[in-house]
């Protein structure tokens, strides 16, 4: 997928993100497009875990194409956000909320 066309799906992320503050927001690219889903973390202000149902719901409309999550404190990626990315084979596109910043990890 091609960075430029991301436009669309950032802002719409980044509404999703300022929503959920304190907690982390996540989603998903389909097609292009912005994808919201339900955090079910044990401690959502500190991690994430994204709904399999809303995996599977996703996965049917369309092709998933990345994974997006916030951090409400604008800390960097961290090591297993850089682990599980690189495993999933898609890019995590993560907002850091106070520096309104994008960070791209994985492929």
């Amino acid at each position: 997928m091609v960075d430029s066309l991301l436009q669309e799906f950032k802002s719409d992320a980044k509404k999703h993100a300022l929503e959920e503050t304190p907690k982390e927001s996540v989603g998903l690219i389909v097609d292009g497009k912005y994808w919201r889903c339900k955090n079910i973390a044990e401690n959502p202000e500190e991690d994430f875990a994204l709904d399999p149902s809303d995996y599977i719901l996703a996965d049917r409309a369309g092709e998933i194409q990345g994974v997006v999550h916030s951090h409400p404190p604008g800390t960097p990626p961290s090591p297993l956000d850089e682990e599980v990315a690189e495993f999933t084979g898609l890019p995590w596109y993560i907002y850091l909320i106070p520096t309104d910043e994008w960070v791209k990890v994985g492929k």
